[in-house]
């Protein structure tokens, strides 16, 4: 038991090694420049990604995605909406394998901004 639990971990760190050099790194700069760009920091998670993607984690939906509402995967964040209508995802929620570990987190779409195919 123990000795698969060290090969469980040393194959995680394997892949999460280049985020675990940077990380530190990472924090400082933002500590030191609030204004980094967002948009500098996604990379670093690749391997975070890597490792889930690795293990067969998969988002129920991308955020932002406009989709029919469905409560077996689908939490309402407010408002009421029946099975089927279109709902906005908010927060990713995700499948490992077969099994929800957590439902996307969705809002109604507003019927103002509903996109045409």
């Amino acid at each position: 038991p123990q000795d698969v639990e060290q090969q469980w971990q040393t194959a995680s760190l394997q892949t999460l090694t280049p985020w675990l050099l940077q990380w530190a790194t990472v924090v400082h700069a933002v500590q030191q420049n609030p204004d980094l760009p967002a948009s500098r920091l996604v990379p670093l998670v690749q391997p975070v990604e890597t490792l889930m993607q690795q293990w067969g984690v998969t988002a129920i939906a991308p955020v932002g995605a406009a989709l029919p509402f469905d409560p077996t995967c689908h939490e309402l964040m407010g408002g009421v909406v029946p099975p089927g209508e279109l709902v906005r995802v908010r927060y990713a929620g995700y499948r490992h394998g077969d099994r929800l570990l957590h439902r996307a987190k969705v809002s109604p779409v507003d019927p103002g901004h509903r996109s045409t195919p």
